[in-house]
């Protein structure tokens, strides 16, 4: 089983790009972005399930505290047991998580920002990304992000616990000649909870419980 869903996204992207795999979760300024309420010392726990052979890992993240990057703020969120970090931040309708990936095959040696999420688009609305990658071999590649908004203002059922006001995004890849364009992953976000659920083909990450603070 891959490494657990900490939203979205890019290590997740680039690893895959790669054969193999690795992810990462998303966002929050306190009190300003809806769908992801991250504030110092607000906890959420996830099990994730599926992968080759079949396996069930559970963890937990947790909201760090503030920071800052390049005169940016953002917060700092921890996984219980990798002990990997990313940071996040949301201004303006965009949620966005930076990563460093310099340790991953073909990945750029400074930290990729990402937008993972936008609750300001309706059903249907999407937005593109790309990220220049060195394939030995190959040369330089652009590898394509394509996230789109395919369910907005839905109720979804997580382990038993409904929640309301749901966003559900799916992440698309491509990498001429790599790797053709295909689903990635689809997340799904509640509003005042943050990621609740992420499905990819060979696994499911869902949210057990959750502190916010």
């Amino acid at each position: 089983m891959k490494l657990r869903y900490l939203p979205g996204l890019i290590a997740f992207v680039v690893v895959a790009a790669c054969g193999k795999e690795q992810s990462l979760e998303g966002p929050y300024r306190s009190n300003v972005c809806d769908y992801a309420p991250y504030a110092e010392g607000s906890l959420f726990e996830y099990e994730q399930t599926g992968g080759t052979p079949a396996d069930t890992i559970h963890y937990t993240l947790r909201a760090s505290g503030d920071t800052s990057l390049n005169g940016e703020p953002y917060i700092l969120l921890e996984d219980d047991a990798t002990g990997g970090f990313s940071l996040f931040r949301c201004n303006g309708g965009e949620y966005m998580q930076l990563v460093d990936v310099s340790s991953l095959p073909n990945a750029p040696e400074e930290p990729v920002r990402t937008v993972y999420l936008r609750d300001d688009l309706p059903r249907g609305g999407s937005w593109t990304e790309t990220l220049p990658l060195t394939v030995p071999g190959l040369g330089e590649l652009a590898l394509t992000l394509r996230y789109t908004i395919v369910e907005k203002g839905t109720v979804k059922v997580v382990l038993g616990k409904e929640y309301k006001d749901v966003i559900g995004v799916q992440m698309d890849v491509s990498m001429p000649p790599l790797v053709l364009p295909q689903v990635l992953s689809t997340s799904f976000f509640a509003k005042g909870v943050g990621l609740i659920q992420a499905d990819t083909e060979e696994d499911t990450t869902r949210l057990k419980a959750y502190t916010i603070r």
